[in-house]
């Protein structure tokens, strides 16, 4: 049996009822049809320009920070020019002359303090400046991933930002009667949060 899971935009998180699930079976994820996995974290007040501190949103590839870097305005005019041609980011000022933060320029790999009408670029690669190294498809009382410790997770399968995936059939640990699926994002820290939609999601689930 394929069963499809779908939801909205927002937290990927839902419970399936009227499931009847037992401990001789097994679940396998089938498919999978998610946005882009995030890139990098918001930059609170990464930009600065004529005293006004602008924020950059979270992003999924470079291709939309550019983007943001494109649309910032300060009194109804832009800032920026902005390009990546997948191998060098440059960014031009235009009349004012602006100011990046500590993290922010460390992440473009550029000065803090940026000259007006003078263009900058450097190298950026996906690949180096990810802050994310996975989506971890879990199902609730799933023998998952074997954790190291002695100890199994719920995680059913990894989906990397290369479309690689590691996904095994997973054994439930006891009779059920709903299936909870949840889907979170870990970090190339270790760090693992709960993962919001920007856009419809779906997935699939075999189980026999």
């Amino acid at each position: 049996m394929i069963l499809d899971v779908q939801g909205p935009a927002g937290s990927v998180k839902t419970r399936i009822p009227n499931q009847s699930i037992s401990t001789d079976q097994v679940v396998k994820l089938k498919y999978f049809h998610f946005p882009d996995l995030p890139l990098l974290d918001s930059f609170v007040a990464a930009v600065t320009v004529n005293g006004n501190a602008k924020t950059i949103p979270a992003v999924s590839s470079i291709q939309e920070l550019v983007g943001e870097l494109d649309a910032i305005v300060d009194g109804g005019l832009r800032i920026f020019h902005a390009w990546w041609d997948g191998y060098e980011l440059e960014v031009c000022t235009k009349a004012s002359a602006v100011t990046l933060s500590g993290d922010f320029a460390t992440l473009l790999k550029m000065e803090t303090a940026l000259a007006a009408n003078t263009c900058y670029s450097s190298s950026l690669f996906e690949n180096v400046i990810s802050l994310y190294s996975h989506y971890a498809v879990c199902v609730g009382d799933v023998r998952g991933f074997y954790t190291g410790d002695g100890g199994y997770n719920e995680v059913i399968a990894k989906v990397r930002r290369d479309g690689g995936v590691a996904v095994h059939a997973h054994s439930f640990r006891r009779p059920l009667s709903a299936l909870d699926v949840y889907v979170t994002v870990v970090k190339r820290d270790g760090t693992i949060v709960p993962y919001t939609s920007p856009e419809i999601w779906s997935l699939g689930l075999l189980i026999g």
